[in-house]
């Protein structure tokens, strides 16, 4: 019985210290996975990680279908995308044309309300070229109704003046056809001064000479014919004048129109004549930019009827002089100028090296100590 009673002895029992019973463990982690649920991180008992349950793990051709579809669908996304911003893109330029129209609209609303334009609403064009069309309808028609209000004769005046007519001219023939329209051949008997001078300026215009006009004027006096002479004077004066007059405004016209097609034709000639230019000036390559700004240079003509030439000419009081040297001395060959400037440079560097070496020895080679560059510089220059 000793030897049961010790048995037991030497060994170590504090281990099964540490050894739970089934119940105890579960009090023990039970509370222990409370406290730490909100300490740890995403788990499976933390419902933020999502876990999907799967048969079995892809394989790598399914991971590389993944990818590719994964690949797919991301370029379907840009596409998309792309598509997306190229709609809202037209959808914006297309809210910013109709944002212009109606501005273009309102616009001419106002106008038409001002009185400036007039048109009916289904006439309406979103165009800057049919706005600008019925601002000059407007002015032409103001400019017309200006004229009708004017008498007969400051729009005879006007209508001739515009159609090219001297003023000067028309206001002298229409004062002498104005003086034998208000003589009244009636009261012409009670008048011998009239009668002497409508013979006198019939006579004169069938080119007598002044002592043949008198001696004659004095014969119908002698004769008693001179009324008669006088009446029918005063009638062939009446329709020589307005015949004359006719005559006059439709060549002046005529003068005009020739001027102005003229002057069409020599604008043509030369635009043509530059185009087909490749140089004016030997060495002077001409470009169209250069080629369109000489013929505006030329064409081109302010409010004060100049152009570029005539400003030039103004602005330089030996402007005539130095086309003149140019064309007299140079004979337009501009190789004067390369030449002069070749040989003033060589000189300059020329005096340089004799200057060089009146002042001291020669300098040894590999050594530029005793040479001033910026004088040679200064000299090419």
């Amino acid at each position: 019985m000793a030897i049961e009673d010790n048995i037991l002895d030497g060994l170590d029992l504090s281990v099964l210290g540490n050894i739970a019973t089934p119940n105890e463990e579960e009090k023990v982690d039970t509370p222990l996975s409370a406290e730490n649920k909100e300490e740890e991180g995403p788990s499976i008992f933390n419902p933020e990680l999502k876990i999907q349950e799967v048969d079995e793990l892809p394989d790598n051709e399914n991971k590389e279908d993944s990818e590719e579809e994964a690949d797919e669908l991301k370029a379907k996304d840009i596409k998309e995308s792309e598509t997306e911003e190229v709609s809202n893109s037209s959808e914006e330029s297309k809210e910013e044309e109709e944002d212009g129209e109606s501005v273009l609209r309102v616009f001419a609303e106002i106008q038409r309300e001002k009185g400036l334009i007039d048109y009916k609403d289904n006439d309406f064009e979103e165009s800057e070229d049919w706005l600008l069309g019925r601002v000059q309808e407007t002015i032409d028609s103001k400019i017309l109704e200006y004229k009708e209000s004017m008498p007969e004769e400051i729009k005879y005046l006007l209508e001739n003046h515009e159609s090219g007519v001297n003023m000067y001219d028309l206001l002298q023939s229409d004062s002498k056809q104005q003086m034998y329209d208000a003589i009244d051949k009636d009261k012409l008997n009670d008048n011998e001064s009239t009668q002497r001078k409508l013979v006198k300026d019939l006579l004169a215009l069938n080119g007598f000479s002044q002592t043949q006009i008198d001696r004659k004027v004095a014969r119908y006096e002698d004769a008693g014919v001179l009324l008669e002479e006088a009446e029918e004077a005063l009638s062939t004066l009446q329709d020589v004048q307005k015949h004359q007059k006719e005559q006059m405004v439709q060549k002046q016209k005529q003068d005009k129109q020739e001027r102005v097609e003229a002057h069409k034709t020599w604008l043509s000639d030369l635009k043509t004549h530059i185009d087909k230019k490749e140089e004016i000036l030997p060495g002077f390559t001409l470009n169209p930019k250069e080629k369109d700004l000489l013929y505006s240079g030329i064409t081109k003509l302010d409010r004060n009827g100049e152009n570029e030439i005539m400003k030039m000419r103004k602005k330089d009081p030996e402007f005539d002089l130095k086309i003149a040297y140019l064309a007299t001395v140079l004979k337009w060959d501009f190789s004067a100028f390369e030449r002069q400037s070749t040989t003033k440079s060589t000189r300059k560097l020329a005096d340089v090296i004799k200057s060089t070496k009146k002042t001291g020895s020669r300098p040894s080679r590999g050594t530029s100590n005793n040479v001033d560059f910026s004088t040679m510089r200064k000299s090419l220059q």
